[in-house]
Formats: structure tokens, C-alpha cells, sequence
């Protein structure tokens, strides 16, 4: 099954094909090769015979025409080793002499097959007309031409089973490593369907594209785990925290329904109840524009923003809530800050932070929102000098619905910091809390590009 399985891949496929395209390749050389070097060798032969030829003329001449039999026969003796052909004839066609028998003439080059001492052979032969009316064949065996042709043909099936072969291990080298590469992927969305989020694909550490594609779904799972983390503590928090006030809510309307004697006791029974029913809505939809942050929903469009007129129309507008609380809000703002983001979000966020520190902080209070450019980045801060939140649990309060036990008893829901947090993050801002001595400093830093 395995097996099956290597030879479907897409992988093992391709080098199939790629071992098409090598065949392909290797016998389109091999033609051109055989042709061009069967044409030379028989031109080479061609140009050995006419060399021959006008050897025999010259000593002909030298010794005269009747010596010619005598010439060839000596030429036979030295030229054995070659397999030399010769055949002189008379206008009558009879054998004067020669290693082959009388045939009929045939002029210029050709390929004949002739009994060459009582044995069957092919040979490469020209054949020329004497001026005395004689016939003349001079030619030579052609082994050497077919050895190199057997030759040629020899390594070039050699070349190319060898390619084939190559071909199709490098196919299968290269599918078995690819399945194992897949098979860890498939391993690892198994075992995170099956519930363990923990799971990650390996990364070799070879920088290739398998090693990308391992980050990116491993970085995608991270995240995954993350929001799966946050919706879990999210539901047991909302369990936890709303389950207190729905009741009190019951137990309220159950009293009413119960107690009430009069119009008026109704009536302040039901206002308290729609009060907490309103407290009850606060949060879901706190607990809702936090999903949609961290979702990526249900933001505006990004534009630049004028940082320092958008913090001092909020400090002109919460200046008032904090004198009726006695305390003092002040602003240290730079001028002409600017930054790129949703302009909804930023202010949804400064006025949590701002409406936190006139919550927790006691009278006589001072209150500043801070804004200054650090080198390309800004820094807002809102910074009090109230209780402050110790080192230990500082991390905590940015959870949804956590709150300290010192704040139990005053207004909100522990949202206020979680929704801080996710603002900060869908700008890629980095958020901190540090102490004030005494009280709270709760920076933002926003890059250059944010």
C-alpha cells in the first residue's frame, strides 16, 4: 500500500515525466550524433579510397599501364590489415585481377555486398573507367564503420537506461521525502483534531519551502491555540463572573414578586433590575467588541490621526468627571503628534484608560494623559498616583474579567485593560504597565508605520 501510495504522488509523477523529457533529449543526441559521425566516417572512407586510387594512377604512370595488375597486386599483400577491395576488369567484363569476382560496373561511390576471398561481405567501393576501356573497383571493408556505429549505439543505450534508472530513483528518493514531510503534517492536523493543541509540525532547520510552509502553519497554531486558550478562560470567567449578578438578579425579581405591597416598592424593584440587566449587557458587549478586535472585524478603516487634538478633546471631556470625583486631570502632550490607525478604536482605548484612573483612584488624585514622540514611535500614557497594581499582577489584569481584590467592591466588569490590550495589539502597539511611586503608568508605544 505504501508503495502504491509513493507511486501516485504528484512528486514521483514529475520525475517521470522529467524522465520522459531526459529520453526525449537522449535519443534526439543520439540521432544527431549517429548521423553526423556515420557521415564523417564515410566520407573518411570515401577520401581514403580516392586516396588509393590516385596512388595506383601515379605509379601507373610512373611504371606505365601494363604494370597495373602487378601494382594492385602488391597493394593487396600491403594492405591486408585494412581489408582492402580491388577489382580491375576488362571492357569485356573479365577478372584481371582482384579479391572479388567480375561484376558489372558500377561508377562512383557506393555501398556493395561482395564475396570478399569466398566470403559475403559489405564494403564501401568506388569504381572508375580506365582510359584503356578498363574497369577499376577500389574500396575497403566497412567493420570499422559498423563498429563504431555498434559502438555508438552501445553507449547511448547505456546512457540511457543509466538516465532512466537515475530518473526514476531520484523520483523515488525525492517522493519518499516529500511523504515523510507531508506525513508529519498530516500526523500533526491529526493529533490536533483529535484535541491536543500542542501539536507542531517539525521544522528541519533546512530553510527550504517545506521548512516556510512548517513556520507558517506552525505560527497559524500558535495562534489558534492561543484564541482557543483566551475563548476557554473567556467562557469559564463569564460562568464565573455572571453568574453572581444573574442571580442576585433572580433573587431580586423573586423578592419583588414575593414582597412588594405597593406601585412605588415595584417599581424600585424592577429600576435595580433593569440597572443590573443593563450592567449584565455592559459586559457582553464588552466581552463581544474584544472578539471583534481580535477577530479583525468591525474597524474602521485606517487613516492618519491627530493624535494630539484627539487626547485633548478627551481630556477637556472627562476633566469634569474627575472633579466631581476631587481629583485632577491634567495633559502633557506634544504637539503635532500623528499616527496611522482606526481613530474609533484609539479613543475607545484612551477612555478606558482614562475612566480606570478616575475609578480606582482615590480623592485629591492627580490624573495626566502623556504623549510624546520616541525617536519614529509615540508613547501615550495615562498615569495616576493612586494605589497602582503590584508587579505580581500586573500581567493578570489584562485578562478578561480579572479584577483585584481590592477593586471587587467598585463598578466595572474587568474588561476595561482587556479591551486596552486588544486595541494595542490590532495597531501592533506594545502595551505596558509600570509603577508611578505611587500609582499606575500605563504606556502604549506605537511604531513608525502603525
Amino acid at each position: 500500500m505504501p508503495r502504491i501510495r509513493l507511486f501516485r504522488t504528484s512528486s514521483f509523477r514529475l520525475a517521470l515525466l522529467y524522465a520522459g523529457l531526459l529520453t526525449a533529449s537522449v535519443l534526439v543526441l543520439f540521432g544527431v550524433t549517429y548521423w553526423f559521425a556515420t557521415n564523417y566516417a564515410t566520407q573518411d572512407e570515401d577520401n581514403e579510397i580516392g586516396v588509393e586510387f590516385a596512388s595506383l594512377q601515379d605509379e601507373a604512370q610512373l611504371s606505365g599501364q601494363a604494370r597495373l595488375p602487378a601494382i594492385i597486386d602488391n597493394h593487396l599483400r600491403l594492405r591486408k590489415d585494412v581489408q582492402a577491395i580491388y577489382l580491375l576488369q576488362d571492357s569485356a567484363g573479365r577478372k584481371i585481377i582482384g579479391n572479388v569476382p567480375a561484376m558489372s560496373p558500377v561508377i562512383g561511390s557506393a555501398t556493395l555486398r561482395l564475396r570478399v576471398d569466398d566470403r559475403p561481405r559489405q564494403v564501401r567501393a568506388r569504381g572508375y573507367n580506365l582510359a584503356n576501356g578498363n574497369y577499376l573497383l577500389v574500396g575497403q571493408d566497412t567493420r570499422t564503420l559498423r563498429d563504431m556505429k555498434a559502438l555508438i549505439v552501445r553507449a547511448f543505450g547505456v546512457g540511457l537506461v543509466a538516465t532512466l534508472l537515475l530518473a526514476l530513483l531520484g523520483g523515488v528518493i525525492v517522493s519518499t521525502t516529500m511523504l515523510k514531510r507531508i506525513d508529519a503534517v498530516s500526523r500533526t492536523a491529526r493529533g490536533i483534531v483529535a484535541g491536543d493543541m500542542s501539536q507542531r509540525v517539525p521544522v528541519r532547520g533546512t530553510d527550504d519551502e517545506f521548512d516556510e510552509l512548517a513556520a507558517s502553519v506552525n505560527a497559524m497554531l500558535n495562534r489558534i491555540e492561543d484564541l482557543m486558550r483566551s475563548m476557554r478562560q473567556v467562557s469559564n470567567d463569564v460562568a464565573h463572573d455572571l453568574r453572581t449578578p444573574l442571580t442576585r438578579l433572580r433573587q431580586r425579581l423573586e423578592h419583588a414578586r414575593r414582597r412588594a405591597q405597593t406601585t412605588e416598592e415595584l417599581h424600585e424593584a424592577l429600576g435595580h433590575s433593569i440597572a443590573q440587566v443593563d450592567s449584565i449587557l455592559e459586559t457582553f458587549g464588552a466581552l463581544l467588541r474584544i472578539a471583534q478586535i481580535e477577530a479583525g472585524g468591525r474597524a474602521s478603516e485606517k487613516s492618519a490621526i491627530n493624535v494630539s487634538k484627539l487626547l485633548a478633546a478627551i481630556v477637556d471631556d472627562f476633566a469634569p468627571a474627575a472633579e466631581d470625583q476631587g481629583q485632577t486631570l491634567v495633559a502633557e502632550i506634544d504637539k503635532g503628534l500623528s499616527i496611522t490607525g482606526d481613530p474609533e478604536l484609539l479613543t475607545q482605548m484612551v477612555v478606558n484608560l482614562v475612566d480606570n484612573a478616575i475609578r480606582h483612584s482615590p480623592p485629591g488624585a492627580r490624573i495626566c494623559i502623556e504623549a510624546k514622540a520616541v525617536g519614529d514611535s509615540l508613547e501615550l500614557a495615562v498615569v495616576d498616583n493612586g494605589p497602582g497594581i503590584p508587579s505580581r499582577e500586573r500581567e493578570n489584569v489584562l485578562r478578561p474579567f480579572y479584577r483585584l481584590e481590592a477593586s471587587r467592591t467598585t463598578e466595572g466588569s474587568g474588561l476595561g485593560l482587556s479591551l486596552v490590550a486588544a486595541i494595542a495589539k490590532r495597531h501592533d502597539a506594545k502595551l505596558s504597565l509600570g509603577d508611578n511611586s505611587p500609582g499606575l503608568r500605563v504606556a502604549v508605544l506605537f511604531p513608525a508605520a502603525a
